[in-house]
């Protein structure tokens, strides 16, 4: 359910490409699974007609996983994260690959006199993402001055130690390279948090490597578990603190 303090602003699908090749994969393979019993008689025919249904039930499920995901799933999952921090409105905040600024902008609304600073490697491929589009949003959200938009890997923050109260990703690490280069990832988010500090990593697969890099650089891992039904798609999150 939409939290009354955030409007309903889109910020677009997550991997918009991959769900129309989804939803075209489905099509086809149905279509396959019932021309083939069709035209060709066999055990071998039967087994692969078979085999495209498989594929097509796999494929539409991928399809409407991420349409509910970006349709409804990413907002209930945002407000649950802002409902985790215990807001003074004095925090600074940082949200590793803010996208369109789905979370940065949803801190801000909790800021007084902090700052919510979100960075990305933009990449159009995923949801249309853009500085612009991150900017236009913060204004449409009412929180233009409470927010700052750079353009920075997230293996290589050049803040200072100890300079963010809170770090949040959504479904951002996954895109880091390999194991090896989301575990640097890992370690620049605890470096950069402060003392008594709160990290929320979100993605689409178990968290549990993000959990141990974590923990390795020093924080205390509270929890690593799934929040599937809060965002009607895969979801892992693991909350720790310095």
């Amino acid at each position: 359910m939409q939290a009354p303090y955030m409007k309903r602003i889109t910020y677009g699908y997550d991997e918009p490409k991959l769900i129309r090749n989804a939803a075209i994969a489905y099509v086809l393979a149905n279509a396959a699974a019932f021309l083939i019993p069709y035209f060709w008689e066999g055990r071998f025919f039967t087994y692969t007609s078979y085999f495209a249904l498989f594929i097509g039930w796999v494929t539409s499920n991928i399809a409407v996983s991420l349409f509910i995901y970006g349709r409804w799933g990413k907002y209930r999952m945002r407000d649950y994260m802002m409902s985790v921090i215990p807001w003074t409105g004095a925090e600074q905040v940082l949200d590793v690959g803010t996208g369109q600024g789905l979370l940065m902008n949803a801190a801000a609304k909790k800021l007084t006199t902090g700052k919510a600073v979100g960075i990305e490697i933009w990449d159009a491929s995923v949801s249309d993402n853009s500085r612009e589009k991150a900017l236009h949003n913060a204004e449409l959200e009412g929180v233009a001055d409470k927010v700052e938009v750079i353009n920075m890997d997230a293996r290589h923050l050049t803040f200072a130690d100890n300079t963010f109260d809170v770090v949040l990703s959504l479904f951002s690490i996954r895109y880091i390279g390999n194991a090896a280069e989301r575990e640097k990832a890992c370690y620049e988010i605890a470096r950069v948090l402060k003392p008594g500090g709160t990290a929320l990593i979100a993605d689409h697969f178990p968290v549990g490597s993000y959990a141990v890099a974590l923990a390795k650089a020093g924080l205390k891992v509270e929890s690593s578990r799934h929040y599937i039904w809060t965002s009607f798609s895969l979801t892992w999150m693991a909350v720790a603190t310095k």
